[in-house]
């Protein structure tokens, strides 16, 4: 049979020979289809992975709020239904107030309060939004029914700043659940801010301030040099990183597979009361705590011209007995330069701020020195308070 047979024999009813092209051409559509699945699947499984620990995270969150909160301390209101949290133990006078280091808690002097609660009545307070106390408003006038003048003077002030901490205190104090007077302020780095700026605008309040490491206004003036690139360029931004660990969940996965510590301890030193390591667990964990940390470190710069602008207005009240506690090592993790213009700082505030004031030195102590080194932090209180009593009782003497 010849080809041309061959060819005209054939079935009609049989494929053509070049049939590899079409099904080369159906098979693109499904190839684009299943890439475009696979990649709906990915994102799919990396929105949960997002997702679900956030949630979970905010579920625990509900039941553990009410569950950790201290049964002794009470949220009062300080106007406008704003609630801030206090806690006072013993009796007698002067009163302490005891204000925490910057985005820290009450927590930090849980140790401290029962040793000084022995000698003299002793309170602790969560300031606006850490802790359990809440943000302050950004417009106060919104919770006014009134619109009353007060509430539009404290719209003047930024929330986060020391002029709306101090407003905060003296409300809480003052107004809200009424201590006893005359106070000794004892405050830790950014809080000794906090102290300073009370005592200049409530003097008559005031008979002694403890500042421990105190964070000096020199570190943020405008030739301040090393100390605001490093705070806005590294220590903004990590805070900013923990608030979204926080938010997303991811810290407390962290807490649960122990990849990361509430409370950073020598291995040597006594461990934290369990209901303190539950509660810093808990903030940790707590969006609403955690923004307001990082609110308090981005203005500290505002609140430290705000200092200078009352020291150059107003002079310091004499009476005040001032001691200023500083550790004799580095701070931990801090370059050179860095603790150098911290250190200088804290010689300007004892040289030329307050040439008067007291100094003690604490050895081998750290930020962790309200854990470890709870008496020395006490009997200087308690020695303060007992010296400061006699003289109140016979002022001749």
């Amino acid at each position: 049979m010849s080809s041309s047979e061959g060819t005209h024999g054939r079935d009609p009813r049989s494929k053509p020979a070049s049939t590899p092209a079409p099904k080369q051409q159906a098979k693109r559509p499904y190839s684009v289809f299943c890439v475009f699945w696979g990649a709906f699947r990915v994102l799919k499984y990396a929105a949960l992975a997002l997702l679900v620990p956030g949630i979970l995270n905010y579920a625990v969150l509900n039941r553990e709020n009410a569950l950790l909160l201290p049964q002794d301390g009470v949220q009062y209101n300080i106007g406008w239904n704003q609630k801030i949290f206090l806690q006072c133990k013993g009796n007698g006078t002067p009163t302490v107030i005891l204000d925490a280091p910057i985005g820290e808690t009450s927590d930090v002097w849980q140790l401290v309060q029962p040793l000084v609660s022995k000698h003299t009545s002793v309170c602790t307070y969560d300031r606006a939004g850490l802790g359990y106390s809440d943000r302050p408003y950004e417009n106060t006038t919104l919770y006014a029914v009134d619109s009353s003048p007060a509430a539009r003077d404290r719209d003047r002030t930024t929330p986060y700043t020391v002029e709306r901490m101090v407003d905060d205190l003296n409300r809480l104090l003052n107004y809200a659940s009424n201590q006893p007077k005359p106070l000794i302020l004892v405050s830790s780095d950014y809080s000794t801010v906090v102290s300073r700026f009370y005592t200049l605008l409530y003097e008559q309040d005031v008979v002694g301030l403890l500042l421990i490491n105190p964070m000096a206004e020199k570190l943020f003036t405008p030739r301040a040099g090393v100390w605001p690139g490093y705070w806005y360029g590294h220590v903004v931004p990590h805070v900013h990183a923990v608030y979204l660990s926080g938010l997303l969940g991811f810290s407390r996965l962290g807490l649960i597979l122990g990849l990361i510590k509430p409370v950073e301890l020598p291995a040597d030193e006594r461990p934290v009361p369990n209901e303190v390591t539950l509660r810093k667990k808990h903030f940790l964990c707590q969006p609403k705590h955690l923004s307001s940390v990082v609110d308090e470190y981005r203005h500290v710069a505002t609140s430290m011209d705000q200092l200078r602008t009352l020291y150059s207005v107003k002079p310091f009240p004499e009476h005040v007995d001032i001691t200023i506690a500083t550790y004799n090592q580095p701070l931990p993790d801090l370059p050179p330069d860095l603790q150098d213009a911290w250190s200088e700082g804290v010689e300007t505030l004892r040289q030329v701020l307050h040439p008067k004031a007291r100094h003690i030195s604490i050895s081998a102590a750290d930020h962790t020195v309200f854990y470890t080194k709870p008496h020395v932090i006490a009997n200087a209180i308690v020695d303060m308070a007992m010296r400061l009593r006699s003289h109140l009782i016979s002022p001749k003497a």
